[in-house]
């Protein structure tokens, strides 16, 4: 039988070629592939958390710092390059081009207060530096820190591989242990990590994972430039390093904090960096003089800066892992370089600092000094979670004042080098003209001869706000790429025109101050630290009208000046829960994110209770819910029942009770007493087991691991216990855990902000 034909081809739609009954009556076609210009530089971008713009050692710091300072050497140093002073902010910016709150980053992503420069995820109109190259036919890279999409625990498209990055590996929020990170992730995965090796540290897994995918990459495809973002956690709380580069800063702060500031800047002047003139900004005078710490302090400080320069000396060791890859392959002189960090150094910590520094989290005091100086000994481990003193903060920050969160030069003044062998004539010198990070995705699309994109997610992307520093780079101009910029982050505000800055800090939950601005000229003072308000009303003014014109247009406003904890504990109507409620979570899958369960205990009644079948020789961990930082974990040790609960530095124990075996519900249950005390029982087949007893304080946010049931994975709630069992998976057979919560304390912050 012969089969009826279309005497001609078919088309489809989308298919550029002809389709016919036979191979030899068709036309075949192929999309077409997306590949870079031929000789496109690789692109790396070394991002890092919390480091200040002195702390390199080519910028002023005694800190070994070698393969970056020879990243320096081979490029060019910015002396005025300004951020956003905050990480989320600052990493919207760089990756999108567009001031932070124009993209809907005006503080933390894991906060969203309902308006629009402040929901935390990067719109998708807002094209970003990844896109843009992976459409241009590169590869692309993200590791380490991302903290720019909301507190969400299900993949969505706001996670790294849905905004450019083909390959992801690393954490969704601002902070994390560094020998026991919380909820790892791979792509859009997370990775079922039970328990770190004894020597696993982040800062060396982000570089050698950053390695691996550009091995796979050059494997796979020989010529195809790389886009990485190696986004470095360091120099973020917790202050944690390994033992062996503590050990190799030992005893070199113990001459303190104005000694060091002053030596700094006197290295700064002998680099060329600032300029003769420069005078330190004044003292913080909230910040004693070294002289008048007491003794028996002066070590544990001391300490904490020893732990500070092992951190960063680490991301340099492994700077120089990443360099040697690159140079092995080939490729050094046409890979440009940026390093950079989000922001300044922090005073969050305050003058004496805290070794249980996530109290802060938590609304909670440090703990009182005499109890930091008896763990002082445990600064740099995995067991607490440090910060230093701002003393320290301001030496990182040297020649300028102000800290993270704020406007002032310690705040959003920060090193910025950039290299390319291949390109950059002008190598080892310092670069005057003034920069902000909006700059950089403009600079390197232009480096990549990539255009800005003209859509974003099927729409009309939003215009880059940045302006390319390329001439500047290659010298083509001597006059500034850009001559001005706002600033705003928690109501501290900035305006930079033309070598002059104003600036506004506001003290944080007090009213807003519309009018303490200070006035600096950058021409007679580099270091900010002179207020030429009187002298020059008109000037400030002009620069006042400016911010005020520009925070309207990026949707700075309104302006928010509460405190962490209120700003944290706002949670969007759609996701708070009930004031009674009861959730029900299952054993066998990996741990509840705490966004998750914050909720369900912040300051409020709960019980937990665990449905499970028991024999007599049965032990483990029946639920945990934190880590070191703060939490609790009801566990099985030989044969009795054990309920661990850590108040953020304050460890207590409920009294043991025999566990018998059979199909029982085993429970904990807690009840508020206001002014954050509280207290716990054991609960056996809905019957109390015992006496109320003190726990305190109540727990709410800070601590960075969520819900485990049968086993405490990672970051362990009790250290003992950790050292004595591991992560100790429960023996018996767990059928579900179920949290009741039940009214708030009176007055809680826990409630809503």
């Amino acid at each position: 039988m012969t089969q009826n034909h279309a005497d001609d081809p078919r088309t489809y739609p989308g298919f550029g070629g002809k389709v016919g009954l036979t191979r030899q009556e068709s036309q075949p076609w192929w999309p077409p592939v997306k590949r870079a210009r031929p000789g496109s530089p690789n692109i790396v971008v070394i991002y890092m958390d919390d480091m200040g713009y002195s702390d390199l050692g080519c910028y002023g710091s005694e800190i070994e710092t070698p393969h970056i300072d020879a990243i320096a050497r081979r490029g060019l140093r910015y002396n005025h390059y300004t951020t956003h002073p905050i990480c989320s902010a600052a990493r919207a910016a760089l990756l999108t081009g567009r001031n932070a709150h124009a993209v809907g980053t005006g503080w933390l992503s894991t906060n969203n207060p309902g308006f629009p420069g402040y929901f935390g995820d990067l719109p998708f109109d807002a094209a970003t530096l990844p896109e843009a190259l992976r459409d241009a036919g590169y590869a692309t890279v993200g590791v380490g820190k991302w903290h720019n999409s909301n507190n969400s625990t299900v993949p969505n498209a706001t996670w790294p591989t849905g905004r450019g990055f083909e390959r992801f590996y690393g954490f969704l929020e601002g902070e994390t242990s560094f020998f026991h990170p919380a909820r790892l992730m791979l792509n859009n995965m997370v990775l079922p990590i039970d328990s770190y090796p004894a020597d696993y540290y982040s800062t060396d897994d982000w570089t050698e994972q950053a390695m691996r995918f550009i091995k796979e990459i050059r494997n796979d495809q020989p010529q195809r430039p790389f886009f990485l973002y190696l986004a470095h956690n360091a120099m973020h709380s917790p202050l944690q390093a390994k033992p062996q580069d503590i050990a190799k800063y030992r005893g070199r702060y113990d001459e303190g904090w104005d000694v060091i500031r002053r030596r700094r800047l006197a290295k700064q002047k002998a680099l060329g960096l600032v300029p003769p003139q420069t005078m330190l900004a004044p003292d913080d005078p909230s910040i004693p003089a070294w002289s008048d710490v007491p003794a028996e302090q002066r070590a544990m400080f001391a300490r904490h800066m020893e732990t500070y320069a092992g951190m960063l000396d680490c991301v340099d060791q492994n700077t120089g892992h990443l360099v040697a890859l690159i140079e092995s392959l080939g490729e050094i002189d046409n890979t440009v370089f940026v390093f950079s960090a989000d922001n300044g150094a922090t005073a969050a910590a305050g003058p004496a600092g805290n070794v249980h520094s996530n109290r802060r989290f938590s609304s909670l005091p440090p703990l009182p000094i005499a109890a930091d100086l008896d763990n002082a000994h445990l600064l740099g481990t995995g067991q607490v979670t440090p910060l230093y003193p701002s003393g320290w903060a301001q030496v990182s920050n040297t020649p300028f004042p102000a800290y993270k969160t704020q406007t002032g030069g310690g705040g959003r003044r920060v090193p910025c080098i950039v290299s390319w062998p291949a390109k950059l004539a002008a190598q080892g010198q310092i670069v005057p003209q003034f920069a902000h990070v909006t700059d950089l995705m403009p600079t390197l699309l232009d480096m990549a001869g990539v255009a800005a994109p003209a859509h974003s997610h099927g729409q009309p992307a939003q215009p880059i706000q940045g302006v390319s520093q390329w001439p500047v780079l290659t010298q083509a101009t001597t006059t500034p790429a850009r001559s001005e910029q706002y600033y705003e982050c928690w109501s501290n505000r900035g305006y930079y025109r033309d070598g002059w800055i104003a600036v506004s800090v506001q003290k944080l939950g007090q009213t807003i101050d519309f009018d303490n601005w200070t006035l600096h000229r950058q021409a007679t003072d580099f270091a900010e630290g002179v207020d030429l308000r009187a002298l020059y009303p008109d000037k400030l003014q002009e620069l006042v009208a400016a911010f005020d014109r520009e925070a309207w247009a990026n949707m700075v406003y309104p302006l928010d000046n509460r405190s962490r904890v209120q700003k944290f504990q706002e949670i969007p109507p759609h996701l708070q829960p009930p004031k009674h409620n009861s959730r029900r979570f299952f054993p066998g899958a990996q741990t509840v994110n705490r966004s998750q369960i914050v909720p369900l205990i912040a300051d409020r009644g709960y019980t937990i209770s665990v449905n499970l079948e028991h024999r007599a020789k049965d032990e483990g961990v029946l639920f945990a819910i934190g880590d070191v930082t703060g939490g609790l974990v009801l566990y099985v040790e030989h044969g009795l029942l054990h309920l661990y609960y850590n108040g953020f530095g304050e460890h207590q124990r409920l009294t043991p009770m025999p566990m018998p075996p059979g199909r029982h519900t085993v429970g904990f249950g807690y009840r508020v007493l206001g002014s954050r005390k509280g207290q716990g029982m054991l609960q056996l087949d809905g019957q109390s087991a015992g006496a109320w007893q003190d726990l305190n304080p109540s727990l709410m946010g800070g601590f960075h691991e969520g819900l485990d049931i049968g086993i405490d994975r990672r970051g362990p709630v009790c250290w003992d216990l950790f050292q004595r069992r591991g992560n100790f998976r429960y023996t018996g057979a767990l059928v579900d855990l179920v949290i009741d919560s039940s009214e708030h304390a009176p007055g809680s912050l826990g409630t809503n902000g």
